[in-house]
Formats: structure tokens, C-alpha cells, sequence
């Protein structure tokens, strides 16, 4: 378990870079896709927060992992995606491997916080 957790963030800061229908050099592109990568490094540690919480929350550790959370999960990304136009072939794959890591961090919490 990684102990250098810094806070998580509080607030979706938005974007700055050009959206991609108006990008006009590679340059304008990669600018957009580095901060995409800084926000989503933003959200995905403040996701990790909640895994925390979850592993100080949850009872016993056989709740740890949750079937019917990982398919609501994914029913709920399903549906986002498929309204703001993102490929299932991109989320599904990112998601669940997301889920997977996220489970087996909070394994490695709930077991350090009962040791």
C-alpha cells in the first residue's frame, strides 16, 4: 500500500485547453490531452479517497468486493458514456480494470487499518 496519499482534491477545475473540434495543430492536441491526463490523475486520486473511506467504513472484509456494486458501476458508466458519445470498447475495458485495482487497494487499507 502506497502511504503518500495527499489530499484529494475538492473541486473539478474545468478545461483550458482548445476543445478538439477547434484544435488546429498537434501541438493544441497534446495540450488538451495532458490536461485531460492532469484532471483525470486529479479525479481518480480523489476516487482513491474513497476507497479509503470505504475500507474504514466496511465491517468485515468479506464486503470488501461487491458483485452487484461492480455491475451497477458499470451499468451507470454504461449509460454516461452513451450520452456524451464515449466508445464502450474505450470505457468497459477502463472501468473494470479501474474497479479491480481500486478493490485490491482496498483490500491492502482494510487490512493495514486492522493489523
Amino acid at each position: 500500500m502506497d502511504d503518500a496519499r495527499p489530499l484529494a482534491p475538492k473541486a473539478f477545475r474545468g478545461f483550458t485547453a482548445h476543445d478538439p473540434i477547434d484544435c488546429q495543430t498537434m501541438l493544441d492536441v497534446r495540450a488538451g490531452v495532458d490536461e485531460i491526463d492532469r484532471l483525470l490523475v486529479e479525479l481518480i486520486a480523489r476516487r482513491q479517497g474513497y476507497m479509503d473511506a470505504a475500507a474504514r467504513i466496511k465491517p468485515s472484509r468479506s464486503v470488501v468486493r461487491d458483485e452487484a456494486r461492480i455491475n451497477q458501476v458499470l451499468a451507470n458508466v454504461k449509460a454516461e458514456a452513451e450520452k456524451r458519445g464515449l466508445s464502450w470498447a474505450i470505457a468497459e475495458p477502463v472501468w473494470r480494470e479501474m474497479m479491480e485495482r481500486c478493490i485490491a487497494y482496498e483490500f491492502d487499507v482494510w487490512d493495514a487499518t486492522r493489523s
